[in-house]
């Protein structure tokens, strides 16, 4: 059925503009506006009187309204770095870092974990995913990067894939995309890196490809897989038809970023150790850094995504949650929108399009804006004005979550 909604202001982030310095009139800023939503698709939108005799006109014999004129509507948000398929729990975890000793678990737990949970996909997902799902969604997350990399074997991250093929337009989630995560971390069956990435190339990567994984991505990282490694195994995922995307230069220093930018990846993701050369030739190249300030946050980590000083080299930043159970259990874009004002010192306006369009141009994905002809994807919030994006956080301020045209939270 055909739905009307009036807002006290939409911001639609419709736009081509630079991300460095935008502001909510460049962002397409409509006051005493309103939409029109017609089979899951925005068909009208702009100032109220406009619409609603737009939508007189088409004679609808049936017509939802809601009046959304105390919120603030934009587009439904976008997570481009998410963890959600895992099992377990890391709670000990962050209390032995609070009490400043060794965590105990790490992430081979919640790997063995995860292979128990997998003996039972439909109750694991049902118990286990579909409720975060479902409460990402309601915090305002219409599309999820949801990665693998839990499983670190091939009938497992075929499982997890299949996990996401089955539940990835459902309605009461997030639009998931796939993202095979193979080279996360090595998997307990190998001693050598080098020897698992041969593994992932010869067995996993096409079995990745045929469980429906869109991207590849990998953890290049001191410690984990090294830009030589990293870059077969995307050169192997790329020949099997997936984009790539990668973790880059988190912890320490590597030569990832540069490695991803010789491999023309989609996205760059982290970044807190990259280098001013990293920073030009990141922006010069127009890849997206997905910057992660929750697990920076949660981490305590001295070191940042250089985040300000891509924006003024013509770059462009998504903020990601990284939801994990290690380093980010953090679900909230909200959340993360606050965490990215204040340790990169995002505006309001920036902070909004970084989990809106360019989250979603990372993913290469249409959302993230509102425009005729686009994905009926919004959340109206709770708060008087645009710039009070990014202000409160801890809560939830999505008064009402609208995905492809209905309205789910």
């Amino acid at each position: 059925m055909p739905l009307l909604v009036r807002a006290g202001t939409i911001v639609t982030c419709a736009t081509d503009a630079p991300q460095c310095g935008i502001d909510f009139e460049r962002l397409g800023t409509i006051a005493d506006g309103a939409l029109l939503v017609d089979d899951g698709r925005i068909a009208a939108i702009g100032a109220r009187a406009v619409v609603e005799t737009h939508a007189r006109e088409r004679r609808y014999p049936e017509l939802r309204e809601l009046d959304l004129r105390d919120c603030t509507l934009v587009p439904g948000f976008v997570d481009a770095h998410a963890h959600p398929l895992y099992a377990g729990d890391r709670e000990p975890d962050f209390r032995a870092r609070q009490e400043g000793v060794p965590p105990p678990l790490g992430m081979l737990s919640t790997v063995a974990a995860t292979r128990d949970a997998l003996l039972d996909p439909p109750a694991f997902y049902a118990r286990t995913v579909q409720p975060r799902l479902h409460a990402m969604l309601a915090h305002g997350t219409t599309t999820l990067e949801t990665k693998t990399g839990y499983a670190l074997h091939k009938p497992g991250e075929a499982a997890l894939l299949d996990l996401i093929a089955l539940h990835r337009k459902d309605a009461d989630v997030p639009r998931l995309m796939a993202t095979f995560l193979g080279a996360h971390a090595l998997a307990p069956e190998f001693q050598s890196h080098d020897r698992f990435i041969d593994y992932l190339i010869d067995q996993v990567v096409p079995t990745a490809a045929a469980h429906g994984a869109v991207y590849a991505d990998a953890f290049c990282e001191p410690g984990f897989f090294t830009p030589e490694q990293t870059r077969r195994y995307l050169d192997a995922a790329r020949l099997h038809g997936m984009r790539l995307r990668v973790h880059c230069d988190e912890m320490a220093y590597g030569g990832a970023a540069a490695m991803a930018v010789a491999a023309e990846v989609d996205a760059v993701d982290h970044c807190n150790c990259i280098t001013e050369d990293d920073v030009r030739a990141i922006a010069q190249a127009q890849i997206v850094t997905v910057a992660c300030p929750s697990t920076i946050a949660y981490l305590g980590l001295a070191a940042r995504a250089p985040v300000r000083a891509l924006l003024e080299a013509g770059g462009s930043v998504a903020l990601a949650s990284d939801y994990n159970p290690g380093t980010s259990p953090c679900f909230n874009l909200q959340t993360v929108a606050y965490f990215g004002r204040t340790l990169f010192g995002m505006s309001a306006a920036e902070a909004l399009d970084a989990v809106t369009r360019v989250a979603a141009h990372s993913l290469r994905v249409p959302a993230g804006r509102l425009a005729v002809g686009a994905p009926a994807d919004f959340v109206a919030l709770h708060i008087a004005a645009p710039h009070e994006f990014g202000w409160q956080f801890g809560g939830n301020l999505a008064a009402c979550v609208v995905r492809g045209g209905d309205v789910v939270a």
